[in-house]
């Protein structure tokens, strides 16, 4: 009993650590939620032990701030050159992602920026999905299904 004490104890330890990275991400763009969740997370008490669904949460915001360089075979460069000539032909939401992302002069963004982007781009002209991406995207997509969360447009939510 004591010993499997300190092994969640340890992995809790783990847990909060790896909370407190994901609050440090850059352009990560958490949802409102997610922000909450990974503040809410990062205060619990030291000898708390985190549940199998926070896990779950956990591991998909991992997911989420995975950083990409490329979707198929074109950079983010690339995919901005296609994309931001329309940005203006596209709503106000994807006209304002547009810019942010051509104003950081961006060439690596996370999984959602990619997601849209990518998505944005295939407006455009075709442009072959990644694999990698759309298998990352559908456990999110599951997630958000389930019953604790949120609007898929927020935090860039857009699907590939």
């Amino acid at each position: 009993m004591a010993k499997r004490r300190r092994r969640e104890l340890v992995e809790a330890d783990q847990f909060h650590a790896t909370v407190v990275s994901l609050m440090r991400v850059s352009h990560a763009h958490w949802t409102e939620w997610e922000e909450e969740w990974l503040e809410d997370e990062a205060r619990r008490p030291t000898d708390y032990i985190y549940t199998d669904t926070e896990r779950v949460i956990l591991d998909q915001l991992i997911a989420c701030s995975k950083t990409f360089t490329h979707y198929s075979e074109c950079s983010i460069q690339e995919m901005l050159k296609i994309a931001y000539p329309y940005c203006k032909d596209f709503d106000e939401d994807d006209e304002a992602f547009l810019e942010q992302v051509h104003a950081w002069g961006a060439t690596d963004v996370k999984l959602r920026q990619v997601s849209r982007l990518a998505s944005l781009c295939r407006l455009v002209e075709p442009l072959e999905r990644d694999e990698t991406v759309q298998e990352l995207m559908r456990g999110l997509r599951k997630r958000d299904s389930s019953d604790h969360r949120r609007d898929e447009n927020d935090g860039y939510g857009r699907f590939a």
